[in-house]
This record gives structure tokens, C-alpha cells and sequence, in this order.
């Protein structure tokens, strides 16, 4: 598994305990939590953006090295 995916399942990890952490606490913790768990929700969606960028980038390296062997 690599860095990227290593790090987007511990972050969805963390995602997950913090749903449940705010369906046990209070309105004001909750609220806390609540913009806790939208942050890193936040985080998690830029991580992904990133990911598909970057397997897009390494798909196209690998086409032109591809390319440049079969020459």
C-alpha cells in the first residue's frame, strides 16, 4: 500500500471516530466536533483531488515511456 493510500484510510479512520465521538456528546461538544470532523473532511477531499491527480500524471509518464520503447 503506499504513502498516499496509507494516509487516506488512516484519515477516514479518524473520519469514522469522529462521526461517532459527536453522536455521543452534547449540542455545545458536538458542535466542536462537528467542525472538527467537517475539517477533516475537508482535508480528506483535497487528498483525494490530489490522488487523482497524481495517478492521472503517472498514467500519462507511463503512455510516453511506453511510447518511447515500442520506438
Amino acid at each position: 500500500m503506499s504513502n498516499l493510500e496509507t494516509a487516506a484510510q488512516r484519515l477516514e479512520t479518524a473520519v469514522a471516530r469522529l462521526e461517532r465521538a459527536t453522536r455521543r456528546l452534547d449540542a455545545g461538544d458536538g458542535q466542536i466536533l462537528a467542525a472538527a470532523l467537517s475539517e477533516a473532511r475537508a482535508e480528506y477531499s483535497a487528498l483525494e483531488q490530489t490522488a487523482s491527480r497524481v495517478a492521472t500524471r503517472l498514467d500519462a509518464t507511463i503512455e510516453r515511456l511506453n511510447a518511447v520503447l515500442r520506438t
